[in-house]
Formats: structure tokens, sequence, C-alpha cells
């Protein structure tokens, strides 16, 4: 049992070209607004992951060209990686980060590379997608944008984050029920405390809510909890910020705010 979180962050300074690398370090913030504790440990290689035990892992998007190297550190440390989400730790992968880390990946057509198998689908190539991205989730709606190259199949065993409102996202279909039997179009997966998405922007710093909910499961993690107390007011413009965001970005698109 601990009082603080541990998050691990990896290969931040080669999978962070939409600034998605910060979401380790939304999860930090955040967590102290709540009143509890929170470190974040950078991995790099394989060997950087010995005796660490994180609450929570991110994992951002990178480039194509760096993706075969960086698998292969990825492959090193994979049963490391396996353990650490199926005992409970809480993986946000976003992107490049995320196509890695399913079960297998496409940088080219008709070409899959073994990924690390942390979720059961597959990403393939498709055509490029960019631009602004609305979801409805559990959560309540989430926003962000939106580059990739990639679909993504979902397992039999994974849902999807949520329902595309405006946009793209990265799923048509599943080996599974995850993408619906009317064939419409989802954002993400979530397989256990494992959660992937192509929202950029960083995704937590514009949805809070989906940012708390994964540092409940964190706190969980570590045996604790966050305090029932007056919220940090730092917390409260934090969120009043992301709540603006989220309407202009919602109102551009044509939705509903």
């Amino acid at each position: 049992m601990s009082d603080a979180i541990s998050i691990a962050s990896l290969f931040p300074e080669r999978l962070n070209i939409h600034g998605d690398a910060e979401n380790a370090d939304v999860l930090r913030v955040r967590a102290g607004w709540r009143g509890l504790d929170a470190t974040v440990t950078t991995i790099e290689k394989a060997s950087d992951a010995a005796g660490l035990r994180p609450d929570a892992l991110t994992i951002g998007a990178g480039f194509d060209a760096d993706a075969p190297g960086i698998l292969s550190s990825l492959l090193d440390m994979e049963d490391q990686l396996r353990v650490w989400v199926e005992s409970g730790t809480v993986l946000l992968a976003v992107g490049l980060g995320w196509d890695m880390m399913s079960r297998s990946l496409e940088l080219h057509p008709g070409s899959p590379l073994t990924g690390v198998g942390v979720f059961t689908g597959r990403a393939v190539a498709s055509a490029r997608h960019v631009g602004r991205i609305a979801v409805d989730s559990e959560w309540g709606p989430l926003t962000g944008y939106e580059y990739h190259l990639r679909d993504y199949v979902l397992g039999a065993d994974e849902r999807p984050l949520g329902a595309i409102a405006s946009g793209t996202g990265n799923s048509v279909a599943g080996d599974g029920d995850g993408a619906g039997a009317a064939g419409r179009r989802v954002e993400g997966a979530v397989r256990g405390t494992a959660y992937g998405t192509g929202i950029r922007g960083p995704v937590l710093a514009r949805n809070p809510v989906f940012a708390d909910h994964l540092l409940d499961l964190a706190a969980a993690h570590a045996g604790t909890s966050f305090p029932d107390s007056t919220p940090d007011e730092w917390l409260t413009t934090a969120d009043d910020h992301a709540a603006k965001a989220n309407v202009i970005v919602r109102r551009a698109l044509g939705l509903p705010a």
C-alpha cells in the first residue's frame, strides 16, 4: 500500500510529436491537485523497467520511421509490460504507441509487424486522417485532434473508447462485437485497464473526467484513494479551461455543446 502514485512514461523523447508524452505529467499534476503525490519515471530501454511497479503507464505517438527501433525495445520488455497491465497497471497508449502495443501493426499495407500484444486488436494501414475529432464516451464527450495512417480492428475481448460524433476515428470493425453490428465508426480500444486512442492534444489535458478515471484506477492499484476534500483552485481552473475549449470545438463541428 502506498500514499503516492507511480507513473512510468515510455520513450517520451521519441514518442511526443503532438505532446502526447505530457499525458504522464497531466496525471502527475492532477494527482497532486487531488491530494496524492505522484512521481514520473522515464523508460527508454528495457533495463530502465527493472524493479518498477508502476500504477500508471503512458506511451505516445511518434514517426513511423522510428517505429522499428522503438518496437524492438518494447519487445525486449514485452513480458514485463504484459505483467504490469494484467496486474492492474493503467495503460494509456496514444497513436503509434497504441499501434505498437497491439497484436500487430502495419507500417506498410499488407506487411504486419508483431506488436507487444497488450491490446488484442490489429492496427492496419489506411488513408491519412487529419483534423478535429469529437467522441461520445462513457466519461462524457471527448475532444481532441486526430492524425493517423492506420485503422484499428478491435480484438474479441476489447470495446471501443467511444463512438465518433465527428471525425474519423480508428476503428470500423472488430474480431468480436466491438464496433457494433451497424458498423458505426468508433474511436479507441479498452481492454481491462489498458486504454488506446488516436486522440492527440494531449488527450488527458483536454478531457479531465477521463484523466480522473485513469487516476482513480491508478490509485486503486497503489492501494489508496483520493481524499474527499475541496478541489484545489488550480484543478478547478484547469477543468474550466478544458470545458470551454471543448465547447468551442464541438460548436465548430456543428455538435451540441
